[in-house]
């Protein structure tokens, strides 16, 4: 009875929790178990992780403590629900209590699931287990807590924040809009900024900064408490200088005390008897809670279709968990190669950043960073951490307001000046950029409504390296870009034709299956400097079809995917398509990418690139074709019938430098649904299949000038104003397929990968001489015949072997002759052919 909190603590409970299986010392784990904060005067003295995820709070008292006190239930309770964690435990060694802090608080009977006695550890071993870290991963407290009706749920602290923001919103907005002449964009704004501007007051108060300044407006019955609440903003704005608090019109509303003194006392406490404590509400969980605040569009709408413009625009929350794993894999391999005064020098980008959750655990990482090279790190060495590193884009003008407040909040810890974050955190569209000139091309003469962002003008500092560093041969572009895009398909019409031609000529990875994840890769890259790290959510569907039962991490390093972690759907509520990816874009790759943009033009400068021709389909063709029509395929036949049949190839006819048939014709007129009449199908031409080959060897193209029919499967270049055959050899090049594959996502699929017209347009052909040109293409041309003269040869003969091997040589000479085109150097060769 005579040891104090600590000794108990160090001799009595850390062995007892070392035995139930936690690491208590972090030798074989990442903070395991790790040592709480002051909170509100009280103290919560350990929390324990269960992979990286807060499983429990643990509150030590000595053994001379009365536990039966309510207090100190109450502190841990408390603690633990603000922390968005179910279980609580009080213990003094003599007595184990375990809470559910999910339960509204109305009496320690209700809260209390299990209570120990020290002498009863071996008697009631099983419920001792129920603390240790096995049980926790195989969840069996909640599932005994369950049989005994102890799980009974309320809100996490995140959904209940929600909850009570939205009701502060609308009762403000209610009476806003009765006494005042405003328009709902007006209320929008000014209801936000008043509800932005009570969180950071509520934070500065329980952090100790400030008294309670909130509560003493409503102290004594004093009347024009809005007043007085605006003479606070003032104060505030003095103290810290914030955007946050700049004089604003809707400082100079009407509205009555009594929906003040509702929204005031309901920051302190919950209908339900729980105490928010906004010093411990982590900045995953008020990201959370604004992510789905940002979603719900003010009463103009009725109930229904409120729901959430951020899900229509295709936007998810990503777990805290999910968001640390991606900031390891890119943030934290960046930090592991800086040195301490090189910090300042990282960019860092969320181009979608909502509510900022990618951004903040950005913060917290170079923090972590720097924390460890100097403990004492300075208030100011954080806010340089904001205004030199992180950096970030959305659409939604409230959703980055609120994002600079999560930012703030994360340096709030003294009455100072605050950085302004207008600057590193803008509003604009990061799919949209160009001069006035380019937008109106697309766009017309509203293009400034596209609200278009230029990541080179808007962040100069990222792009133009101080003097410098651009003498070291710094290049411009962010280290690192993360995030979690939105999803949006073209499909239902999400996009009109303007913006659709927009996506299609200013970005390679565009296709039919238009979506807006694809076009925020396509522009991270751009943005990303050589060697930087991508990390992004995507959807699961760029890696794998069909049912979803769990979610892949994956990683991508020099153009190589390796699968990394699962993590199942469920944490992502909502979403059941998302796959979690970590990009890292290679110096190495980077720099033959842009050897062969510098060095090369788009095949549609050199020739027409055309899909073939469609057989069937119901309602098209002379006459209309009908079900039965398709599904007799009754254009086809094994038989030349008459003069309209044509000799006909499947895909897999078409073959690199080889052209087989099947034998099989199709009667070829208008009653085809489309039958491409601008196609030469007895003229020169090459020819490729849609669907690629594995690496190295991807693109299947073959040069013909006979007649042949051939339908969507293959794709078809003509009229030619080049040598067609270098045009040959340059697609089956090896150099060609290295681009290919790390320019689209093709290989990601694992059944029937294809390329469309619009991407074969783009390959790229490098600029070779009339000689050049000549000298390759007679090549191509013996590769066409040694491949004829290979098929028509017995398999494992001499001649059949020798073929092989004149082939194989060839082939190098023209994947030789190509690399030569393009500058490439040894080692760059290594890297393709590797």
């Amino acid at each position: 009875k005579s040891y104090n909190e600590a000794q108990t603590r160090n001799e009595f409970i850390e062995p007892l929790f070392e035995f139930l299986g936690w690491d208590m010392r972090n030798l074989t784990t990442d903070n395991e178990v790790t040592t709480e904060e002051n909170v509100s005067g009280g103290r919560v003295d350990l929390a324990f992780r269960f992979n990286g995820i807060p499983a429990l709070f643990l509150e030590a008292k000595a053994m001379k403590v009365n536990l039966d006190e309510w207090k100190w239930a109450e502190q841990a309770i408390n603690y633990s629900w603000n922390k968005s964690v179910t279980w609580a435990v009080l213990t003094d060694f003599e007595s184990i209590k375990i809470f559910n802090a999910e339960i509204p608080p109305k009496s320690i009977s209700q809260n209390l699931f299990i209570e120990l006695n020290c002498r009863d550890f071996i008697n009631r071993f099983d419920q001792l287990w129920l603390l240790s870290k096995e049980s926790f991963e195989q969840k069996l407290l909640d599932k005994e807590a369950q049989k005994w009706g102890k799980l009974t749920l309320r809100k996490h602290v995140g959904e209940k924040l929600f909850e009570d923001l939205m009701f502060w919103r609308i009762l403000l907005t209610k009476d806003f809009k009765k006494q005042n002449n405003l328009t709902d964009e007006e209320l929008d704004e000014g209801v936000q900024r008043i509800l932005d501007r009570l969180i950071f007051i509520r934070t500065a108060e329980d952090r100790k900064i400030e008294p309670n300044v909130l509560l003493n407006i409503l102290r004594g019955g004093k009347t024009n408490a809005y007043k007085l609440l605006a003479k606070v903003f003032r104060d505030f704005d003095d103290g810290f200088n914030s955007k946050l608090f700049a004089p604003h019109y809707c400082e100079e509303w009407k509205v009555s005390d009594k929906v003040i003194a509702e929204v005031i006392n309901g920051l302190y406490e919950t209908k339900d008897g729980y105490r928010y404590d906004f010093s411990v509400i982590s900045a995953d969980v008020l990201g959370g809670m604004y992510e789905q605040y940002l979603g719900y569009v003010q009463g103009r709408k009725s109930e229904e279709k409120q729901k959430s413009k951020r899900k229509s625009q295709g936007i998810y929350y990503t777990p805290k968990y999910i968001v640390e794993y991606l900031i390891k894999e890119t943030l934290g391999e960046v930090l592991k190669k800086t040195k301490p005064k090189e910090l300042a020098k990282i960019k860092i980008l969320d181009p979608a950043c909502g509510s900022g959750s990618f951004l903040t655990a950005a913060y917290d990482k170079i923090l972590e960073t720097l924390t460890k090279q100097n403990p004492q790190t300075s208030l100011f060495a954080k806010f340089d951490i904001l205004k030199e590193n992180i950096f970030g884009v959305d659409l939604d003008a409230q959703a980055v307001e609120i994002a600079q407040l999560n930012l703030l909040l994360k340096v709030l810890s003294q009455k100072t000046k605050l950085p302004t974050l207008q600057h590193n955190i803008s509003s604009g569209n990061s799919l949209v950029s160009g001069n006035a000139e380019k937008l109106e091309k697309y766009f017309g003469s509203d293009f400034c409504e596209q609200r278009a962002f230029n990541f080179e003008d808007e962040f100069k500092e990222v792009f133009l390296p101080a003097e410098a560093s651009a003498k070291e041969g710094e290049q411009g572009g962010f280290d690192v870009i993360i995030g979690n895009p939105p999803y949006v398909f073209a499909r239902g019409g999400h996009f009109d034709e303007r913006t659709k031609q927009y996506y299609y000529e200013n970005f390679p990875l565009a296709s039919y299956q238009l979506n807006t994840y694809l076009l925020f890769i396509d522009r991270a890259f751009r943005l990303l400097k050589k060697g930087g790290y991508f990390g992004f959510i995507i959807p699961n569907t760029w890696l794998k079809k069909g049912k979803s039962s769990n979610v892949k991490l994956g990683e991508f390093r020099d153009g190589q995917l390796a699968i990394v972690g699962d993590f199942p759907v469920s944490q992502f509520k909502k979403n059941n398509y998302i796959i979690n990816i970590a990009l890292a874009k290679s110096k190495d790759k980077s720099a033959i990418l842009d050897k062969v943009r510098e060095k090369a033009k788009p095949l549609s400068n050199f020739a027409i690139a055309s899909t073939g021709l469609k057989a069937y389909q119901i309602g098209k063709g002379k006459p209309t074709q009908k079900a039965e029509i398709k599904n007799s395929r009754a254009f086809h036949s094994d038989d030349r019938k008459n003069d309209t049949y044509k000799k006909y190839l499947e895909g897999r006819d078409v073959c690199r430098y080889y052209l087989g048939w099947s034998g099989e014709y199709l009667s070829y007129g208008d009653w085809l649904a489309e039958p491409r009449k601008s196609v030469p199908f007895n003229g020169a031409r090459i020819l490729i299949r849609q669907i690629p080959s594995p690496p190295p060897h991807s693109i299947n193209a073959v040069f013909t000038d006979k007649e042949f029919l051939n339908d969507i499967n293959s794709m078809v270049v003509f009229d030619f104003k080049c040598e067609a055959l270098y045009l040959l050899a340059v697609l089956n090049s090896k150099i060609t397929t290295f681009w290919f594959a790390n320019t689209f996502d093709k290989f990601q699929r694992k059944t029937f990968p294809q390329f469309k017209v619009k991407e074969l347009a783009t390959f790229p052909i490098p600029n070779a001489s009339p000689a050049e040109q000549e000298k390759i293409a007679k090549k191509a041309q013996t590769m066409l015949d040694l491949n004829k003269e290979l098929q028509a040869t017995s398999a494992n003969t001499d001649k059949h072997n020798s073929l092989k091997l004149e082939i194989e040589k060839l082939d190098r000479e023209i994947d030789e002759a190509i690399y030569k085109l393009y500058g490439l150097t040894a080692e760059e060769v290594k890297i393709i052919e590797s």
